[in-house]
């Protein structure tokens, strides 16, 4: 079965399950935001933002479906709409890492650095075991020329996951940017040990 035609097949069914939810706009939402997430795994980004529209006719302060939206628009990349709807979502409820993080990726791809180093500091305040937000934070600590601040933010990054070679990588190429050229050999080395621990 073509994936076009599986969708097909479960628009069907998941409308008639809208019609029995049309008394109950909780399961109702609840049901976009089902599809909204199926649509996004499979990369349907187009589909998730209709169930999220949907969702947002019924109830404009949906956090889950703003949420969604931001990551469908990500997918599609729209990513003057992505960040409108994750701000929207962050307004509604603060204290969600991931939608912090992904707001600082979008930032970071815009090269707005000073938004981008927030989002993601905030990203690390809610969920600070989160190896790849330090290591999302010291790139964009790097790339603004704050290279103290990025050794510090990397070498957590590599406390929290010792075996991710690329996290031992770029801390390489800080040193050596820096002619600290002992300490990144050391770090080139431990990446291509991780490397080699991974294949």
């Amino acid at each position: 079965m073509s994936t076009k035609h599986f969708f097909h097949i479960v628009g069907l069914y998941l409308d008639k399950l809208e019609q029995a939810f049309r008394l109950d706009p909780s399961a109702l939402a609840n049901l976009y935001h089902e599809k909204a997430a199926s649509a996004i795994k499979h990369g349907n980004y187009n589909s998730a933002i209709e169930h999220c529209r949907k969702s947002l006719e019924m109830d404009a302060n949906d956090v889950e479906a703003n949420f969604q939206l931001g990551v469908a628009y990500m997918g599609n990349r729209m990513t003057e709409e992505a960040i409108a709807a994750l701000k929207r979502g962050i307004e509604l409820d603060p204290n969600r890492a991931s939608v912090h993080y992904r707001l600082g990726v979008l930032f970071d791809k815009e090269g707005a650095l000073d938004s981008a180093i927030p989002a993601f500091s905030r990203a690390i305040e809610l969920d600070p075991k989160r190896a790849d937000y330090h290591y999302a934070l010291g790139i964009a600590q790097d790339k603004n020329n704050m290279q103290d601040q990025a050794i510090g933010t990397l070498e957590k990054a590599i406390e929290l996951a010792p075996d991710v070679d690329k996290y031992h990588y770029r801390l390489g190429l800080i040193f050596d940017g820096r002619g600290d050229h002992e300490r990144a050999i050391e770090a080139f080395k431990k990446a291509s040990e991780a490397e080699s621990a991974a294949s």
